[in-house]
């Protein structure tokens, strides 16, 4: 976020939350690499739409969910990257090579 848009912001929209990448719920660290400060209300909707989900969970419910409304290319995408990486793995998350 560029520093001038927070002044445009409400202070609810302003508060900041902690996310775990991989869900905490589902035995991940409580580590710095697993964390991630976000605005509170994107936390809310990341819970609202995959509740404790891990990233490939994410992916496929993304894709499912917004079949119809997707690009052609972009769906493909998701299908090749479904397709290509060991998605089960969260680790794959962390290493440079595989970031799209």
């Amino acid at each position: 976020m560029k520093p001038n848009e927070n002044e445009n912001l409400s202070k609810k929209e302003r508060k900041l939350s902690t996310h775990h990448l991989l869900p905490k719920s589902r035995g991940w660290a409580n580590v710095e690499q697993n964390l991630e400060t976000i605005r509170h209300n994107y936390h809310q909707a990341i819970h609202t739409l995959f509740a404790n989900q891990m990233i490939a969970e994410q992916l496929i419910t993304t894709i499912n969910i917004s079949e119809k409304a997707l690009r052609e290319d972009v769906k493909q995408r998701l299908y090749e990257t479904l397709a290509s990486r060991d998605i089960w793995d969260p680790y794959e998350r962390y290493i440079p090579e595989v970031i799209l």
